[in-house]
């Protein structure tokens, strides 16, 4: 089984059993933050379900209660631990992981010259950076935004980008 981790727990929050969670980039786009949702706790190599009873926005974090953890002695083991999602279908768009962009070809959209190929993604918290890498070996990192990334063609696993000038020395 492929796990996605999509959240981080940060602290506990209050008495009644309520965590602090942090959204990964994968994370903030995982729509389904919502009661009765199941995400999986990765306790090492263990994952363990968990059922959403109740989230809530607090800040740049969510407020996640689980079903049957009711107090805060219940989720003290929680703390630091990560959240993922095991199946594809549970993402907001199941035809598109941005983990299936890697061996993508990264194409500059101004003048159609082949850039190099998606080797990887990173994931910073934030908007996320796709590293490409041309023939010769050298790398760039290419912003996770609409401004960069123009279209990405899944049938012919082409990523069409824009290049801001003197930005990326990838020759």
């Amino acid at each position: 089984m492929q796990y996605l981790e999509i959240a981080k727990i940060i602290n506990t929050h209050g008495l009644l059993g309520e965590v602090k969670v942090l959204c990964n980039y994968y994370g903030q786009n995982f729509t389904k933050w919502k009661s009765n949702q199941i995400v999986y706790l990765k306790n090492n190599d263990d994952y363990q379900a968990l059922t959403i009873s109740k989230v809530r926005q607090h800040k740049n974090f969510l407020l996640v209660t689980f079903a049957t953890y009711n107090k805060i002695d219940s989720v003290l083991f929680m703390k630091n631990k990560s959240l993922v999602i095991i199946d594809e279908e549970n993402l907001s768009d199941p035809n598109f992981l941005f983990q299936n962009l890697i061996g993508y070809q990264a194409i500059n959209n101004a003048d159609k010259e082949v850039l190099g190929e998606i080797v990887a993604l990173i994931d910073n918290n934030h908007t996320g950076l796709w590293q490409v890498q041309n023939q010769a070996g050298k790398t760039f990192y290419v912003p996770n935004n609409q401004f960069f990334i123009t279209k990405v063609d899944q049938t012919k696993k082409i990523a069409y980008l824009n290049l801001i000038s003197g930005m990326f020395n990838y020759e």
